[in-house]
């Protein structure tokens, strides 16, 4: 009686090849957006510091005003005017992060140093008011330290790259990730990044592809050996 046996086998098969689909399923790239303005608000943040969650994860803005030898801390603002909405500064009229045409006069850096640790890869910058009409351009820098712009990442964006999300070149290589104006005003809007596949479900598919191969060869045998036994000789003598 071997055919409940060979239904058990079956059975473990089809749930191995359930495992198999779900551990492939896990182990797409998930992206992940932060809205800077989620409620679309209107009103000054209240710091000079926020941070944003998306999915369980978190960055933080900061606000700067450009000064030598050091940047000074500078209140956040959430704007919310004539159809542009996101995060600028309190200490300008438009609260906009604005440039005088020669470098930023403010900035706004943004810790992704926890988003890097846990994985994540191909950060984005989405800017907008960004109009060609009022000449406005912005710049993006990538530094290791806190309230530090650091180098200057790509080169100058235009009204052409106004909502787009701007790749940020070598994403992983920073901790700090600075958006300023060179020209005009701008509004920063979104940040995005990347979650590549968990290394250790990857793991799972020689280890699951093994226990089916195993599985198979066992229902092959038994199939054999009961095919074996049915065409037999009889038990009459000769």
């Amino acid at each position: 009686m071997k055919k409940p046996t060979f239904h058990r086998s079956r059975k473990a098969l089809a749930a191995l090849s359930v495992l198999c689909f779900f551990a492939g399923s896990s182990a797409w790239a998930t992206v992940v957006i932060w809205n800077l303005n989620p409620s679309a608000s209107e009103g000054a943040v209240g710091s000079t510091s926020k941070t944003f969650t998306s999915s369980g994860y978190s960055i933080t803005a900061n606000g700067y005003a450009v000064g030598w030898p050091t940047h000074t801390p500078l209140g956040l603002y959430y704007k919310n005017q004539g159809g542009n909405i996101g995060l600028g500064i309190t200490s300008t009229s438009d609260h906009e992060l604005q440039g005088n045409g020669l470098y930023p006069t403010q900035f706004i850096q943004f810790d992704v140093s926890s988003i890097i640790d846990q994985g994540f890869t191909n950060g984005k910058l989405q800017i907008g008011s960004v109009s060609g009409s009022s000449n406005d351009t912005f710049v993006i820098w990538g530094s290791s330290k806190l309230g530090d712009a650091g180098s200057q990442i790509g080169g100058v964006y235009t009204s052409s790259s106004n909502l787009l999300f701007v790749n940020i070149a070598e994403f992983a290589s920073y901790d700090f990730i600075s958006i300023g104006a060179l020209s005009g005003g701008v509004l920063p809007v979104g940040f995005q990044a990347t979650l590549a596949p968990v290394p250790e479900i990857s793991a799972l598919f020689p280890i699951v592809g093994l226990v089916a191969a195993i599985a198979t060869t066992q229902i092959l045998r038994r199939r054999r050996i009961a095919q074996l036994r049915a065409g037999g000789p009889s038990s009459g003598g000769h």
